[in-house]
């Protein structure tokens, strides 16, 4: 009997923009993410697109291949921006040139995971590789005629009407590289034949019921590893990280009618703050603070105990023994925490705690819905702290609350903080 592991996908189009037509050259590349839910609460994410090789190999080209874009007007004069960039990275004019081909459907496109992850067996052999997708019946596309006459919709409308007839089945491969092939880079492309080695089959079968509020809340991630899947010298799976998690937290906010004051914010949240997250021992110099990740709909879910960018401070004595437990309240997103050195917004990536062992376990990866860990630590030196989540971009987004470890108080407390602009 074959093991099996239930999995979510996403199809997508490649721009951005939800109303982009489905045949428009917009919209390409297409995506495919791929979703593993593993025991225990856990889950491993494959990202991919429809582009065999990204546009650029580093953050930082990336941030100027997207500057040149937006400097590009229609009255540019030649070169333009991105003329100018494109002209200089051979990777990313290949990316904007290529074909855009229109599949059959989402079920008929390959999609390639163009970053390198390394993979590790149970003797420590390492292995890099990209993860390539491949449907069973090979890729299809329409012609040009054809696809000039498809509805704007076509490729959702015709997966949902697939669906309902057959199951839609892809291969998981790996492409391996030779000696030499580079791993640190996402815009080189490998050549076609380096080994492939096939990890399994997904099997899909029918449409989420609740398919909107299902993609709107999603965060697919590419650095949500399993055990024996690392990351690699590849620099953007984590940049990639930190993005994501603004765009989920933008796509899970409510928009509000209109921003509530700073004054507004300060009232509202000394008035959430609950006497029972904190208990300590004064004769024993020690303190028990209740950490909850996504304990509201908040900036997208991504807060501790309600609060935002800083605007709860926990205050220990300094030298006290702290205990901070640390729960994932949070019902789709992973999270972790960890103290570090003041810092706003806080890094995108996590780093060294700024006190030994204040820190929660899978700090990069975080860890899932309703678990739990702790932090055991002597609350020294004095100093002003942040407790930041460290899933990449999280922090950054708002997800931190602020230690300060006092060499004047002589019980620890909860303070509401006031927001930034507040009088």
């Amino acid at each position: 009997m074959t093991a099996s592991t239930p999995v979510i996908a996403r199809y997508s189009n490649g721009s951005g923009v939800p109303d982009v037509a489905d045949n428009s050259p917009h919209a390409a590349p297409r995506g495919l993410a791929l979703r593993f839910q593993l025991p225990n609460g856990a889950y491993t994410d494959i990202v991919a697109n429809s582009h065999n090789g990204f546009v650029v190999g580093t953050g930082e080209d990336f941030a100027a291949f997207l500057d040149a874009a937006l400097a590009t007007k229609p009255d540019s004069k030649h070169p333009s921006p991105i003329e100018a960039f494109l002209g200089t990275h051979p990777a990313a004019m290949k990316f904007v040139t290529d074909p855009a081909r229109v599949p059959v459907s989402f079920a008929t496109e390959v999609y390639y995971g163009n970053d390198a992850f390394i993979f590790v067996n149970a003797r420590n052999v390492k292995q890099p590789g990209r993860y390539r997708l491949v449907p069973v019946g090979g890729p299809k596309y329409l012609d040009s005629a054809a696809a000039a006459k498809v509805s704007a919709n076509y490729l959702f409308d015709e997966l949902t009407r697939r669906l309902a007839k057959q199951r839609v089945k892809v291969r998981v491969l790996v492409q391996l590289p030779n000696p030499g092939d580079p791993t640190s880079d996402a815009s080189v492309v490998w050549p076609d034949d380096r080994k492939l080695v096939e990890l399994g089959v997904v099997t899909l079968t029918t449409v989420a019921p609740d398919n909107a509020e299902v993609s709107r809340k999603l965060q697919f991630n590419p650095i949500f590893l399993s055990d024996g899947i690392q990351l690699s010298d590849d620099p953007l799976p984590p940049l990639r990280s930190a993005v994501y998690a603004l765009s989920v937290a933008n796509r899970r906010s409510p928009s509000p009618a209109a921003p509530a004051t700073a004054q507004q914010q300060n009232t509202a949240q000394q008035q959430n703050v609950d006497p029972t997250w904190l208990s300590f021992d004064t004769a024993a110099k020690t303190v028990r603070f209740q950490l909850i990740a996504g304990l509201t709909g908040l900036n997208g879910a991504l807060n501790f105990n309600g609060f935002r960018d800083g605007q709860l401070t926990l205050v220990v004595p300094v030298g006290w023994h702290t205990e901070i437990d640390f729960r994932n309240h949070d019902g789709v997103l992973p999270h972790s925490a960890e103290v570090i050195a003041p810092q706003t917004p806080p890094p995108a990536l996590p780093g060294d705690p700024a006190i030994p062992r204040a820190f929660t376990l899978k700090l990069a990866q975080g860890l899932p819905s309703e678990a739990t860990d702790d932090m055991r630590f002597a609350a020294q030196p004095a100093g002003e702290y942040l407790i930041a989540c460290g899933v990449p971009g999280h922090g950054a987004a708002g997800m931190w609350i602020r230690l300060r470890v006092s060499g004047t108080a002589t019980t620890p407390e909860l303070l509401p903080t006031p927001a930034v602009g507040s009088r």
